[in-house]
């Protein structure tokens, strides 16, 4: 269950082409290497298999349980909040006592708006009567999103992503990513069900990105519930086997996190 991250602590002497190195032979979605940073707690650099990001929000989440796991974040006292620094900017991260870990984010910006329903459908692999009459819109918090409604969770388990052309549309338009969501969900508790789909950056789907559920929570509370509900629970993976959930909180700033557990170690040479 959940998505798998790599974490690396002690990484100041690692260079680039290191990171990508480890990044790949891990064959995570990201993995996130842990610096020291004059600015900031940590400095938190995330990398692909394929190259570097400029921000990873289950990464985030990974890393900083294992700061905590390893004792170098106490929350034994209560939640302990630390900043991180990385390529999209300086973010606190809030450690709590139960586990759960929860990043700031970037206030968001609503971009380029998709007026081509059928393009957007046929990324997707669906027929633009799936999707909801909703903006198609580029939303980022810390890294740019196309958000798409689609009507039914049925139609979100039938996408079959058209993974060149949302490679070139991406190119194309300067996003990171297409975020298919769904109001129609399995359980009360579940405000979206959600995928995600990056192969520019060799991500053909992820588990869990917090990244664009961060997005995702700033489309809703603007289009959906039109600021009468700021808080939502998103699950992501559910097709893969790797079932997650996303927390996140658009009251006051963006807000975005989970929980986290240690699942092995490996030894790599380089």
């Amino acid at each position: 269950m959940g998505n798998p991250a790599g974490v690396i602590h002690e990484a100041n002497d690692l260079s680039d082409g290191q990171m990508r190195s480890i990044a790949a032979k891990l064959g995570f979605s990201e993995s996130a290497f842990i610096q020291k940073s004059s600015i900031a707690a940590y400095r938190l650099r995330f990398f692909s298999s394929r190259q570097e990001v400029d921000f990873c929000g289950h990464a985030t989440v990974a890393a900083f349980h294992s700061l905590v796991s390893n004792g170098h974040i106490d929350i034994s006292q209560g939640p302990v909040t630390v900043t991180q620094e990385t390529k999209a900017g300086v973010f606190p991260v809030s450690c709590q006592p139960d586990g759960k870990i929860m990043m700031a984010q970037s206030q968001p910006e609503f971009g380029y708006i998709e007026r081509n329903r059928k393009l957007a459908s046929q990324l997707l692999g669906l027929n633009a009567d799936d999707l909801v009459d909703l903006p198609i819109q580029v939303v980022s918090t810390a890294s740019a999103k196309l958000i798409i409604a689609v009507k039914t969770l049925a139609a979100l388990r039938d996408i079959q992503p058209d993974l060149p052309a949302i490679t070139k549309y991406s190119k194309k338009r300067k996003v990171w990513g297409v975020y298919a969501f769904t109001p129609d969900t399995p359980r009360d508790q579940l405000d979206f069900c959600a995928r995600f789909f990056d192969p520019l950056v060799g991500i053909d789907e992820d588990a869990a990105t917090g990244v664009a559920a961060g997005p995702l929570a700033c489309y809703a509370e603007k289009y959906i519930t039109k600021g009468s509900k700021q808080q939502f629970v998103i699950s992501q993976g559910f097709d893969m086997g790797m079932n997650s959930t996303i927390y996140t909180d658009v009251s006051n700033k963006v807000v975005v996190g989970g929980y986290a557990a240690l699942y092995g170690k490996r030894r790599l040479e380089l």
